[in-house]
């Protein structure tokens, strides 16, 4: 219910129709920190060490990847099909800019690439950058947890929960009065698309699984 429900404010962002359904997206990343905490830390309570990471990240690879992979092979032939079709609308979104837009999506980069001048909109890019959020997460987040003792998690949550304001601001003062030629003249963009401002929707969806929220 809580999918549907974000998947709606996501649909209303992207229609223009809800002004605020960027909160769809924030709540994706409280749900998978949620599920992907509870799921972790029951694998650590019951598995060896390699059977804690070859199972989940086999688990996110089967899941994840092959969907993924075969969007970006289909945009791969589509522009190289693109010149011979005539379709004016499709040869200019596969332009030259293809390959700029490729090769952040192939390494889940995409939201990194968002914050640089070399970031072109694409309707068929440019939503990738929340997934290269999410697949960093699914990457670091099972070794910290592995590291982190029981009694430390409470500590580990707060933290992140009270660390993502503080990247967010410190974002903005980057890219605000420390900006290098490579970056994006948009803080708001940067602080948008940047994973470091999300760790605190991540953190909260991981304390309320494990803890009663205050």
């Amino acid at each position: 219910g809580m999918r549907a429900i974000a998947f709606l404010l996501v649909l209303g962002a992207h229609t223009d129709i809800l002004s605020f359904g960027w909160v769809g997206l924030q709540l994706f990343f409280v749900l998978s920190g949620f599920l992907i905490t509870g799921i972790l830390l029951r694998m650590k309570n019951s598995l060896g060490k390699r059977e804690y990471f070859t199972k989940f990240y086999g688990r996110r690879f089967l899941r994840i990847f092959p969907l993924y992979y075969f969007y970006l092979f289909l945009l791969f032939g589509v522009n190289f099909m693109a010149p011979n079709m005539g379709f004016k609308p499709l040869i200019n979104e596969f332009g030259g800019k293809f390959w700029t837009q490729f090769w952040p999506s192939v390494f889940y980069i995409y939201d990194f690439f968002h914050t640089t001048i070399a970031f072109e909109h694409s309707r068929f890019f440019t939503h990738l950058w929340s997934l290269s959020v999410e697949e960093q997460f699914y990457i670091l987040w099972p070794l910290i947890l592995f590291l982190t003792p029981k009694t430390q998690l409470k500590k580990l949550f707060t933290g992140a929960i009270i660390l993502g304001p503080l990247m967010r601001g410190l974002i903005y003062l980057i890219y605000t009065y420390f900006r290098a030629p490579f970056m994006i003249d948009m803080p708001d963009v940067a602080i948008y698309a940047m994973p470091f401002s999300h760790i605190d929707a991540f953190a909260f969806g991981a304390y309320a699984s494990q803890f009663e929220i205050p």
